[in-house]
């Protein structure tokens, strides 16, 4: 009965749990800056964003570094969504139990230049 009384916890608790987020083919595209105003001084601003990863029940199963990596593709995928193509990020909160940053989304149109042609 104990064995069975501790399956079913450790079910619950797997249940809970999320897994960390993971970039997508457009958030990959996105520019992650921080301490670099000059940066995104030509830019427009699209929205503030924030990502969050961790939860009071089961910070203890995830790595800190795997939480931050989670936020911030939480953040650049929101940053796609936006149309933007930057994002520049505020000082990080402290955290104890889960990771949560914001920043600002900033379309800064960082297409490649055209290569000239070669004859």
């Amino acid at each position: 009965m104990k064995t069975l009384i501790a399956s079913v916890v450790l079910a619950s608790t797997m249940l809970l749990t999320g897994c960390v987020t993971f970039p997508t083919q457009e958030s990959k595209k996105v520019d992650v800056i921080w301490d670099e105003v000059d940066a995104v001084k030509e830019c427009k601003r699209m929205g503030i964003v924030f990502g969050s990863e961790g939860h009071f029940y089961d910070y203890w199963l995830h790595a800190d570094k795997d939480m931050v990596w989670g936020a911030l593709n939480q953040m650049r995928i929101k940053t796609a969504a936006l149309g933007a193509d930057t994002l520049y990020l505020f000082q990080p909160l402290n955290f104890s139990s889960s990771v949560t940053m914001f920043g600002n989304a900033y379309l800064c149109d960082k297409k490649e230049e055209a290569k000239p042609s070669v004859e």
